[in-house]
Protein backbone atom coordinates (compact mmCIF):
# COMPACT_ATOMS: atom_id res chain seq x y z
CA UNK A 1 0.00 0.00 0.00
CA UNK A 2 2.60 2.56 0.77
CA UNK A 3 4.70 1.74 -2.77
CA UNK A 4 0.87 2.76 -4.31
CA UNK A 5 0.82 6.04 -2.47
CA UNK A 6 4.71 6.91 -3.39
CA UNK A 7 3.68 5.52 -7.18
CA UNK A 8 0.34 8.04 -7.29
CA UNK A 9 2.64 10.78 -5.69
CA UNK A 10 5.08 10.48 -8.01
CA UNK A 11 2.81 10.74 -11.13
CA UNK A 12 1.14 13.81 -9.80
CA UNK A 13 4.45 15.20 -9.37
CA UNK A 14 5.36 14.21 -12.86
CA UNK A 15 1.58 15.42 -14.15
CA UNK A 16 1.96 18.44 -12.47
CA UNK A 17 5.70 19.34 -14.22
CA UNK A 18 4.27 18.49 -17.89
CA UNK A 19 1.07 20.53 -17.58
CA UNK A 20 3.79 23.06 -16.90
CA UNK A 21 5.25 22.71 -20.39
CA UNK A 22 3.70 25.42 -22.70
CA UNK A 23 0.80 25.89 -20.17
CA UNK A 24 0.61 29.76 -18.87
CA UNK A 25 2.50 31.02 -16.41
CA UNK A 26 1.24 33.09 -13.54
CA UNK A 27 1.08 36.71 -13.53
CA UNK A 28 4.56 39.02 -13.06
CA UNK A 29 1.54 40.98 -11.25
CA UNK A 30 0.79 38.27 -8.54
CA UNK A 31 2.32 37.21 -5.58
CA UNK A 32 2.39 34.11 -3.46
CA UNK A 33 3.62 32.92 -0.10
CA UNK A 34 4.27 29.46 0.31
CA UNK A 35 5.05 27.49 3.54
CA UNK A 36 7.55 24.31 3.36
CA UNK A 37 7.53 21.83 5.78
CA UNK A 38 10.32 19.82 5.63
CA UNK A 39 9.78 16.13 7.30
CA UNK A 40 12.26 13.47 8.08
CA UNK A 41 12.35 9.55 8.42
CA UNK A 42 15.51 8.85 8.85
CA UNK A 43 14.98 6.46 11.94
CA UNK A 44 17.04 2.65 12.97
CA UNK A 45 13.11 1.06 12.28
CA UNK A 46 13.37 2.38 8.20
CA UNK A 47 17.19 2.28 7.73
CA UNK A 48 18.80 -0.20 10.13
CA UNK A 49 22.73 -0.52 7.82
CA UNK A 50 24.83 1.37 9.53
CA UNK A 51 22.41 4.03 11.54
CA UNK A 52 24.79 6.40 13.10
CA UNK A 53 23.17 6.83 17.05
CA UNK A 54 25.92 8.63 18.32
CA UNK A 55 29.32 11.07 17.64
CA UNK A 56 27.77 12.23 15.89
CA UNK A 57 24.30 11.28 15.55
CA UNK A 58 21.44 10.89 12.89
CA UNK A 59 20.94 14.60 12.47
CA UNK A 60 20.01 16.86 9.26
CA UNK A 61 21.51 20.34 8.63
CA UNK A 62 19.32 23.65 8.13
CA UNK A 63 16.98 23.69 5.06
CA UNK A 64 18.81 26.59 2.26
CA UNK A 65 15.98 27.36 -0.14
CA UNK A 66 15.62 29.89 -2.92
CA UNK A 67 13.01 30.55 -5.54
CA UNK A 68 13.55 31.89 -8.70
CA UNK A 69 12.91 32.05 -12.22
CA UNK A 70 13.75 29.20 -14.93
CA UNK A 71 17.23 30.57 -15.46
CA UNK A 72 18.23 29.58 -12.24
CA UNK A 73 19.69 25.89 -11.03
CA UNK A 74 21.25 25.46 -7.43
CA UNK A 75 21.59 21.61 -8.42
CA UNK A 76 20.73 18.95 -11.25
CA UNK A 77 21.20 15.16 -11.46
CA UNK A 78 23.47 14.14 -13.98
CA UNK A 79 25.60 17.27 -14.11
CA UNK A 80 28.09 18.26 -11.50
CA UNK A 81 27.36 20.32 -8.39
CA UNK A 82 28.80 24.04 -8.10
CA UNK A 83 31.37 24.86 -5.67
CA UNK A 84 28.71 26.55 -3.64
CA UNK A 85 26.64 22.88 -3.68
CA UNK A 86 29.94 20.83 -3.09
CA UNK A 87 30.86 22.80 0.03
CA UNK A 88 27.49 22.63 1.61
CA UNK A 89 26.77 19.22 0.90
CA UNK A 90 30.75 17.90 2.24
CA UNK A 91 30.22 20.65 4.94
CA UNK A 92 26.86 22.08 6.35
CA UNK A 93 28.53 25.81 5.10
CA UNK A 94 26.52 27.94 2.57
CA UNK A 95 28.39 31.15 2.93
CA UNK A 96 28.95 30.82 -0.79
CA UNK A 97 24.75 29.84 -0.96
CA UNK A 98 23.87 32.72 1.14
CA UNK A 99 26.44 34.82 -1.36
CA UNK A 100 24.12 33.64 -4.52
CA UNK A 101 26.08 31.10 -5.49
CA UNK A 102 24.90 27.84 -7.04
CA UNK A 103 23.31 29.76 -9.80
CA UNK A 104 23.58 28.03 -13.31
CA UNK A 105 24.64 24.46 -14.21
CA UNK A 106 28.43 24.16 -12.88
CA UNK A 107 28.02 27.37 -11.40
CA UNK A 108 27.18 30.01 -13.47
CA UNK A 109 26.22 29.02 -16.83
CA UNK A 110 22.62 30.62 -16.70
CA UNK A 111 23.27 34.04 -17.73
CA UNK A 112 22.40 37.19 -16.23
CA UNK A 113 22.32 38.56 -12.56
CA UNK A 114 21.82 36.36 -9.36
CA UNK A 115 19.51 38.83 -8.29
CA UNK A 116 17.31 39.17 -11.68
CA UNK A 117 17.12 35.29 -11.38
CA UNK A 118 16.29 34.83 -7.68
CA UNK A 119 13.24 36.06 -5.71
CA UNK A 120 13.65 34.73 -2.29
CA UNK A 121 16.15 33.19 0.20
CA UNK A 122 14.64 31.12 2.70
CA UNK A 123 16.04 29.12 5.28
CA UNK A 124 14.50 26.27 7.62
CA UNK A 125 16.25 25.21 11.04
CA UNK A 126 18.25 22.31 11.42
CA UNK A 127 17.04 19.43 13.12
CA UNK A 128 18.66 17.24 15.80
CA UNK A 129 17.07 13.79 15.36
CA UNK A 130 17.06 11.99 11.98
CA UNK A 131 12.89 11.66 11.80
CA UNK A 132 11.99 15.52 12.85
CA UNK A 133 10.38 18.23 10.85
CA UNK A 134 11.13 21.89 10.30
CA UNK A 135 9.77 24.96 7.85
CA UNK A 136 10.05 28.01 6.62
CA UNK A 137 8.30 30.70 4.48
CA UNK A 138 9.06 32.16 1.07
CA UNK A 139 7.43 33.85 -1.72
CA UNK A 140 7.04 33.23 -5.56
CA UNK A 141 5.78 35.35 -8.24
CA UNK A 142 5.16 35.15 -12.20
CA UNK A 143 8.72 35.42 -13.01
CA UNK A 144 10.01 33.89 -9.98
CA UNK A 145 7.53 30.62 -9.83
CA UNK A 146 10.14 27.88 -9.44
CA UNK A 147 11.59 27.06 -5.74
CA UNK A 148 15.06 24.49 -4.75
CA UNK A 149 15.79 23.26 -1.73
CA UNK A 150 18.33 21.47 0.06
CA UNK A 151 19.44 20.04 3.40
CA UNK A 152 22.83 18.01 4.08
CA UNK A 153 22.32 14.30 6.02
CA UNK A 154 24.43 14.55 8.95
CA UNK A 155 26.78 12.39 8.95
CA UNK A 156 27.54 11.66 5.16
CA UNK A 157 30.14 11.87 3.08
CA UNK A 158 28.28 14.18 0.61
CA UNK A 159 25.06 13.38 0.71
CA UNK A 160 21.58 15.86 0.91
CA UNK A 161 18.12 15.59 -0.01
CA UNK A 162 16.35 18.37 -2.12
CA UNK A 163 14.52 19.80 -5.03
CA UNK A 164 15.42 20.98 -8.07
CA UNK A 165 13.52 23.92 -10.00
CA UNK A 166 9.93 22.55 -9.16
CA UNK A 167 7.36 24.86 -10.67
CA UNK A 168 4.18 26.05 -8.17
CA UNK A 169 2.29 27.61 -11.00
CA UNK A 170 -0.07 24.86 -12.99
CA UNK A 171 -1.78 26.17 -15.98
CA UNK A 172 -1.63 29.98 -14.71
CA UNK A 173 -3.05 29.11 -11.11
CA UNK A 174 -1.10 29.04 -7.68
CA UNK A 175 -1.01 25.12 -6.31
CA UNK A 176 -2.84 25.02 -3.27
CA UNK A 177 -1.15 22.12 -1.61
CA UNK A 178 1.68 19.59 -2.53
CA UNK A 179 3.90 17.15 -0.83
CA UNK A 180 6.59 15.44 -2.52
CA UNK A 181 9.09 12.44 -1.28
CA UNK A 182 12.36 12.72 -1.86
CA UNK A 183 15.52 10.21 -2.10
CA UNK A 184 19.00 10.90 -0.54
CA UNK A 185 21.21 12.54 -3.59
CA UNK A 186 25.18 11.98 -3.72
CA UNK A 187 26.61 16.11 -4.73
CA UNK A 188 29.19 13.52 -6.67
CA UNK A 189 32.37 15.00 -4.64
CA UNK A 190 33.25 12.17 -2.62
CA UNK A 191 33.83 8.32 -2.86
CA UNK A 192 32.43 7.27 0.66
CA UNK A 193 30.30 4.31 0.98
CA UNK A 194 29.06 4.84 4.50
CA UNK A 195 27.68 7.26 6.51
CA UNK A 196 30.99 7.77 8.30
CA UNK A 197 33.40 7.49 5.85
CA UNK A 198 36.92 8.80 6.07
CA UNK A 199 36.80 12.19 3.76
CA UNK A 200 38.18 10.36 0.21
CA UNK A 201 37.45 13.46 -2.55
CA UNK A 202 36.53 12.19 -6.05
CA UNK A 203 39.16 13.07 -8.76
CA UNK A 204 37.97 13.99 -11.01
CA UNK A 205 34.88 15.79 -9.68
CA UNK A 206 31.32 12.99 -10.33
CA UNK A 207 27.59 14.19 -11.27
CA UNK A 208 24.99 14.41 -8.55
CA UNK A 209 22.90 11.20 -8.82
CA UNK A 210 19.93 9.68 -6.95
CA UNK A 211 20.80 7.13 -4.20
CA UNK A 212 18.75 3.93 -4.56
CA UNK A 213 18.14 0.68 -2.84
CA UNK A 214 20.62 -1.32 -5.67
CA UNK A 215 23.08 1.90 -6.53
CA UNK A 216 25.77 2.28 -5.54
CA UNK A 217 26.03 -1.42 -6.27
CA UNK A 218 28.33 -2.23 -3.28
CA UNK A 219 27.72 -4.44 -0.36
CA UNK A 220 29.41 -1.82 1.94
CA UNK A 221 27.25 1.05 0.87
CA UNK A 222 24.77 2.23 3.85
CA UNK A 223 21.87 2.25 1.66
CA UNK A 224 22.37 -0.78 0.03
CA UNK A 225 18.96 -2.68 0.38
CA UNK A 226 18.19 -4.82 -2.61
CA UNK A 227 15.94 -6.77 -0.77
CA UNK A 228 14.19 -3.51 -1.60
CA UNK A 229 12.80 -2.42 -5.21
CA UNK A 230 13.08 1.47 -3.61
CA UNK A 231 13.91 2.84 -0.71
CA UNK A 232 11.78 3.71 1.72
CA UNK A 233 11.09 7.78 1.81
CA UNK A 234 13.22 9.30 4.17
CA UNK A 235 11.96 12.65 4.21
CA UNK A 236 8.80 14.96 2.27
CA UNK A 237 8.36 18.15 1.39
CA UNK A 238 5.47 19.69 1.78
CA UNK A 239 4.37 23.06 0.13
CA UNK A 240 1.58 24.75 1.30
CA UNK A 241 -0.03 28.08 -0.08
CA UNK A 242 -0.58 30.78 2.74
CA UNK A 243 -1.90 33.45 0.94
CA UNK A 244 -2.08 35.17 -2.69
CA UNK A 245 -1.17 39.12 -3.10
CA UNK A 246 -2.31 40.92 -6.60
CA UNK A 247 -1.35 44.50 -7.01
CA UNK A 248 -4.06 47.18 -7.16
CA UNK A 249 -4.43 48.60 -10.63
CA UNK A 250 -5.33 52.23 -10.64
CA UNK A 251 -8.75 53.09 -12.85
CA UNK A 252 -10.29 55.57 -13.79
CA UNK A 253 -13.34 57.61 -12.13
CA UNK A 254 -14.82 56.04 -8.78
CA UNK A 255 -17.40 53.71 -10.30
CA UNK A 256 -14.66 51.71 -12.38
CA UNK A 257 -11.96 51.69 -10.12
CA UNK A 258 -10.97 48.43 -9.44
CA UNK A 259 -11.20 46.61 -5.46
CA UNK A 260 -8.75 44.16 -4.89
CA UNK A 261 -9.68 41.86 -2.13
CA UNK A 262 -7.26 39.34 -0.45
CA UNK A 263 -8.15 36.07 1.65
CA UNK A 264 -6.54 33.21 2.74
CA UNK A 265 -5.26 31.00 0.07
CA UNK A 266 -7.56 32.38 -2.25
CA UNK A 267 -7.91 36.02 -4.18
CA UNK A 268 -10.94 37.77 -5.70
CA UNK A 269 -10.79 40.57 -7.90
CA UNK A 270 -14.23 42.63 -7.81
CA UNK A 271 -15.09 45.52 -10.52
CA UNK A 272 -17.60 48.22 -9.63
CA UNK A 273 -19.93 49.06 -12.24
CA UNK A 274 -18.67 51.27 -14.77
CA UNK A 275 -20.61 54.18 -16.31
CA UNK A 276 -21.52 52.35 -19.51
CA UNK A 277 -23.03 49.23 -17.85
CA UNK A 278 -24.93 51.41 -15.87
CA UNK A 279 -26.37 53.42 -19.23
CA UNK A 280 -27.15 50.27 -20.39
CA UNK A 281 -29.34 48.99 -17.18
CA UNK A 282 -31.02 52.04 -16.98
CA UNK A 283 -32.15 52.02 -20.46
CA UNK A 284 -33.01 48.68 -20.30
CA UNK A 285 -35.44 49.61 -17.27
CA UNK A 286 -36.51 52.28 -19.05
CA UNK A 287 -37.90 50.10 -22.29
CA UNK A 288 -39.06 47.80 -19.54
CA UNK A 289 -41.33 50.34 -18.09
CA UNK A 290 -42.40 51.09 -21.31
CA UNK A 291 -43.14 47.83 -22.14
CA UNK A 292 -45.12 47.88 -19.00
CA UNK A 293 -47.20 50.85 -19.91
CA UNK A 294 -47.79 49.78 -23.18
CA UNK A 295 -49.17 46.59 -21.96
CA UNK A 296 -51.51 48.33 -19.39
CA UNK A 297 -52.32 50.45 -22.77
CA UNK A 298 -53.53 47.45 -24.93
CA UNK A 299 -55.18 46.20 -21.58
CA UNK A 300 -57.22 49.66 -20.89
CA UNK A 301 -58.40 50.55 -24.50
CA UNK A 302 -60.21 47.67 -26.45
CA UNK A 303 -61.16 49.30 -29.99
CA UNK A 304 -63.82 47.57 -31.97
CA UNK A 305 -65.66 48.50 -35.12
CA UNK A 306 -68.25 50.43 -33.68
CA UNK A 307 -67.51 51.27 -29.83
CA UNK A 308 -64.11 51.57 -27.52
CA UNK A 309 -63.90 49.39 -24.22
CA UNK A 310 -62.30 51.20 -21.42
CA UNK A 311 -61.07 48.98 -18.83
CA UNK A 312 -59.65 48.73 -15.01
CA UNK A 313 -58.78 46.83 -12.00
CA UNK A 314 -62.86 46.67 -10.79
CA UNK A 315 -64.67 47.57 -13.93
CA UNK A 316 -64.89 47.68 -17.66
CA UNK A 317 -67.35 50.05 -19.77
CA UNK A 318 -68.28 50.45 -23.56
CA UNK A 319 -68.27 53.77 -25.00
CA UNK A 320 -69.45 54.70 -28.77
CA UNK A 321 -66.82 55.45 -30.75
CA UNK A 322 -67.52 58.45 -32.17
CA UNK A 323 -68.51 59.98 -28.66
CA UNK A 324 -65.13 61.53 -27.75
CA UNK A 325 -66.40 63.81 -24.80
CA UNK A 326 -67.42 60.34 -22.69
CA UNK A 327 -63.92 58.81 -23.79
CA UNK A 328 -61.65 61.65 -22.21
CA UNK A 329 -64.21 61.60 -18.71
CA UNK A 330 -63.90 58.03 -18.79
CA UNK A 331 -59.86 58.25 -19.33
CA UNK A 332 -59.76 60.96 -16.61
CA UNK A 333 -61.43 59.00 -14.65
CA UNK A 334 -59.03 56.09 -14.73
CA UNK A 335 -55.76 57.96 -15.51
CA UNK A 336 -54.96 58.49 -11.37
CA UNK A 337 -54.32 54.21 -11.29
CA UNK A 338 -51.00 54.60 -13.80
CA UNK A 339 -50.28 57.26 -12.52
CA UNK A 340 -50.55 56.33 -9.04
CA UNK A 341 -47.98 53.45 -10.47
CA UNK A 342 -45.64 54.68 -11.85
CA UNK A 343 -44.54 57.49 -9.13
CA UNK A 344 -44.35 54.19 -6.66
CA UNK A 345 -42.24 52.43 -8.64
CA UNK A 346 -39.97 55.45 -9.35
CA UNK A 347 -39.36 55.79 -5.24
CA UNK A 348 -38.57 52.44 -4.77
CA UNK A 349 -34.67 53.10 -6.59
CA UNK A 350 -31.89 54.85 -4.85
CA UNK A 351 -28.22 53.81 -5.61
CA UNK A 352 -25.26 53.71 -3.56
CA UNK A 353 -23.50 57.11 -3.06
CA UNK A 354 -20.00 57.00 -1.89
CA UNK A 355 -17.35 59.23 -0.86
CA UNK A 356 -13.74 59.88 -2.15
CA UNK A 357 -11.03 56.87 -1.48
CA UNK A 358 -8.66 57.77 1.47
CA UNK A 359 -4.94 58.10 0.96
CA UNK A 360 -3.14 55.12 0.72
CA UNK A 361 -1.80 53.77 4.49
CA UNK A 362 1.73 53.31 4.92
CA UNK A 363 3.26 49.80 4.02
CA UNK A 364 2.45 47.34 7.51
CA UNK A 365 6.39 46.40 7.35
CA UNK A 366 10.07 48.47 6.92
CA UNK A 367 11.21 45.14 5.32
CA UNK A 368 9.78 42.25 3.49
CA UNK A 369 6.14 42.03 1.98
CA UNK A 370 3.61 44.25 3.43
CA UNK A 371 0.30 45.37 2.80
CA UNK A 372 -0.95 48.94 2.32
CA UNK A 373 -4.63 49.60 2.26
CA UNK A 374 -7.03 53.05 1.53
CA UNK A 375 -10.75 52.94 2.49
CA UNK A 376 -13.97 55.13 1.08
CA UNK A 377 -17.14 55.54 3.23
CA UNK A 378 -21.06 55.21 2.14
CA UNK A 379 -22.60 59.22 1.52
CA UNK A 380 -26.16 57.15 1.25
CA UNK A 381 -27.00 53.60 1.32
CA UNK A 382 -28.86 51.70 -1.53
CA UNK A 383 -32.56 51.30 -1.86
CA UNK A 384 -34.81 48.56 -3.61
CA UNK A 385 -33.54 47.73 -6.76
CA UNK A 386 -30.95 50.58 -7.04
CA UNK A 387 -27.16 49.66 -7.39
CA UNK A 388 -25.41 48.09 -4.65
CA UNK A 389 -21.97 49.69 -2.70
CA UNK A 390 -19.07 48.30 -3.84
CA UNK A 391 -16.25 47.03 -1.41
CA UNK A 392 -15.28 49.78 0.67
CA UNK A 393 -11.22 48.56 1.49
CA UNK A 394 -9.02 48.17 -1.29
CA UNK A 395 -5.25 46.03 -0.55
CA UNK A 396 -2.75 46.17 -2.21
CA UNK A 397 1.07 44.53 -1.58
CA UNK A 398 4.09 46.64 -1.32
CA UNK A 399 7.75 45.78 -0.52
CA UNK A 400 9.75 43.43 -1.64
CA UNK A 401 10.94 40.18 -0.67
CA UNK A 402 14.92 41.19 -1.45
CA UNK A 403 14.57 43.75 1.22
CA UNK A 404 15.06 41.72 4.01
CA UNK A 405 18.46 39.98 4.74
CA UNK A 406 18.52 35.76 4.90
CA UNK A 407 17.00 35.11 7.98
CA UNK A 408 16.00 31.65 9.75
CA UNK A 409 12.99 32.59 9.53
CA UNK A 410 9.50 34.77 8.80
CA UNK A 411 7.86 37.00 11.24
CA UNK A 412 4.29 37.32 11.03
Amino acid sequence: MQSVRRLLACMFVAVAVCRCIGAPSCSPDKLARYRVVVRTFWTRDRFPKHFPEWRPQAQWSKVVGRSHSRDYTMFREGTPASESVRMFAKTGRSDKLDDGGGEGLNGGSGGGAVEDKVLNTFVAPSVSTGAAWTQSQFFVDGNHSRVSLMSRMIPSPDWFIGIDSFDLCVNGNWLDSITIEADPIDAGCDNGFTFTAPNWPTDPQGIVYRIKSNYPSHPASSFYYPQFNRLPTIATFQFIKIKEYEQSLSGRGQASDPTVKIEESVIKVLNGENDSDREVQLEMEQQRREQEYNNYKSSFFSIGDDKVSVSNVTSSISIPKDNKEALMNSILDNYHVRKHKKTHKKSRYRDCRLGVWSEWSACSVSCGIGEMQRRREVIKHPRGAGRQCPPLLQTKWCGSAKDCPPQTHFEW
